[in-house]
């Protein structure tokens, strides 16, 4: 007779017993185990056949400034870290370095207007991430948030002011441009 300790046999007895809990508690699509499944699953498939969409999606919903602020403070967090991600292993790898690559760029001689333009794109987003996530940290800390309104004053508030600072920023750049030029 094999002779197996008996901490082994506990342990796969209550991994058997885990795992079996587990495979019982998934309904399946022809098995409703309750009545109110079964109706919840002919709702479903009485949807489905009428071509209506399943689950809430944002086409169904009124557009509104606090997710959008949400989403926007996602993605924009999301693009600045894949930026420096792929800025950063690029610069390490290829054979020039930050500085050369914006050298190279002023080389082009591209009037204000268009780098402008490249500047707002690229200040707008970090400066609205900087200014909602204060904001956001006030929402952790219940401030601001008793009524939507003060919710949506804040949101615009953060809104304009990340419009205003990231034109400043790129006001204040083609200024000091022209003035280098002027100076030469």
């Amino acid at each position: 007779m094999i002779n197996i300790p008996s901490s082994i046999l506990c342990r796969m007895a209550a991994r058997s017993s885990i795992s079996r809990g587990f495979a019982t508690s998934v309904v399946t699509k022809s098995e409703a185990k309750t009545p109110i499944q079964k109706v919840g699953w002919e709702y479903l498939l009485k949807q489905r056949s009428k071509n209506r969409p399943i689950a809430p999606h944002l086409t169904i919903y009124q557009p509104q400034l606090t997710w959008m602020l949400s989403g926007f403070h996602r993605i924009s967090g999301c693009v600045m870290a894949g930026t420096l991600l792929v800025g950063g292993v690029g610069f390490a790898v290829l054979p020039f370095d930050f500085t050369t690559f914006v050298e190279f760029v002023r080389g082009w001689n591209l009037p204000c207007a268009v780098t402008a333009v490249f500047k707002y794109i690229i200040a707008f987003p970090i400066i609205f991430h900087t200014l909602n996530g204060i904001r956001f940290l006030g929402f952790d800390l219940a401030k601001g948030v008793d009524n939507i309104g003060q919710v949506y004053k804040s949101g615009w508030l953060v809104f304009a002011l990340s419009a205003v600072i990231a034109l400043a920023i790129v006001v204040n750049s083609c200024q000091n441009k022209n003035k280098a030029v002027k100076s030469a």
